[in-house]
């Protein structure tokens, strides 16, 4: 019995799966184009939606620069403080004078003037969400949100990315590796997207922003192993090009 050779390790893959187990991504070639469609469709927004978001816009820049001159009365403050405790006995009087005028004043910017602006915008966008729900529109700020992705994933060639593949028991390290790829459009297609996939730990996907392979479903099976096991996620993931 003692010459028989035990297995190494082990490997448990029944329940792995990805937390979200699709991802739409965009072809190169048709970003330029997916962008424009996503800004007319914003600009077509009623006059009333798009003139509430441009003074939310101004008030967000107000909003922005009362709060930094906040952080820095509170800085002040806190020097102020310190000066304080480090007073001598005869000085701390003068310095408590000081800390009431400026506490005062702190108070007075930060609940009324830094308030009142940020009460503005939460009130307009409130009125904004009000009015697309009542007119069936998106959220305007999404759209304004994938605009910006869209335009970084071209300027700076962000990868599209997966989650991390969970419920992987098994004896570390743990490797993964593309098994196959399966799509109507071919194998020529297959192997360009292949071209494009980057699998790193943690069966963690990237694809290139500048695949431009055909439009279609691509089935992912990923193959993942250690030291004397090893086992084939058939079918564990899809991408949608459009």
């Amino acid at each position: 019995m003692g010459c028989n050779k035990p297995d190494i390790g082990y490997l448990y893959t029944d329940t792995a799966a990805f937390s979200i187990d699709t991802l739409r991504i965009i072809r190169f070639s048709n970003l330029q184009k997916k962008i424009r469609n996503l800004e007319n469709k914003f600009n077509s927004y009623p006059a009333d939606i798009l003139t509430l978001l441009e003074e939310t816009d101004s008030l967000e820049i107000d909003y922005a620069e009362k709060e930094k001159i906040r952080i820095e009365m509170f800085e002040e403050f806190e020097k102020l403080r310190k000066q304080y405790n480090n007073a001598s006995e005869a000085e701390k009087p003068y310095y408590q004078q000081l800390l009431d005028e400026y506490e005062k004043k702190y108070i007075y910017y930060k609940d009324i003037v830094v308030w009142e602006v940020e009460k503005a915008i939460q009130n307009n966008k409130s009125i904004i969400m009000d009015k697309c729900d009542n007119k069936n529109l998106q959220d305007p700020y999404s759209i304004r949100d994938e605009i910006a992705q869209l335009k970084t994933q071209i300027d700076k060639a962000v990868p599209w990315t997966t989650a991390q593949l969970e419920q992987i028991l098994g004896t570390q390290p743990l490797f993964y590796s593309l098994a196959e790829i399966k799509t109507v459009n071919g194998t020529e297609a297959a192997n360009d997207f292949a071209n494009h996939l980057t699998i790193l730990g943690g069966g963690r996907m990237y694809v290139d922003s500048k695949i431009d392979a055909p439009e279609g479903l691509y089935f992912i099976s990923l193959k993942v192993e250690n030291e004397g096991h090893s086992a084939i996620l058939k079918d564990i993931f899809t991408f949608i090009l459009e």
